[in-house]
C-alpha cells in the first residue's frame, strides 16, 4: 500500500506523525511505546529516537519511504 505524502523536507515530517498518519499506529503515544520496544522501522532500520524526522535523504532509489510495524505490517510513503 502506498500512501502519498505532500511534502518531505528536513525537519518537516516527524517519524511519530508519519506512523500515525499512515495508520500503522493509532496515536503518538502508541508510537512512542512501540519505539521504546523496538517495533518501528524506517527503511528496515529500527527507530530509536522519537524526535527524529523524515527527509528526502530517507527516500529509497524507488522514491519511497518504507515504514514498518513489527514483521508483517508495512506501508510505503511516496512524496507527491
Amino acid at each position: 500500500m502506498v500512501n502519498p505524502v505532500t511534502a518531505i523536507a528536513p525537519g518537516l515530517l516527524r517519524v511519530l506523525n508519519a506512523f500515525v498518519s499512515s495508520t500503522l499506529v493509532s496515536s503518538t503515544s502508541e508510537a512512542r511505546r512501540r519505539i521504546k520496544a523496538g517495533g518501528l522501522k524506517v527503511n528496515d532500520v529500527t527507530v530509536t529516537d522519537e524526535k527524529s524526522t523524515l527527509s528526502a535523504k530517507d527516500l529509497t532509489p524507488e522514491g519511497v519511504i518504507k515504514l514498518s510495524l513489527g514483521k508483517k505490517k508495512h506501508i510505503l510513503l511516496k512524496p507527491t
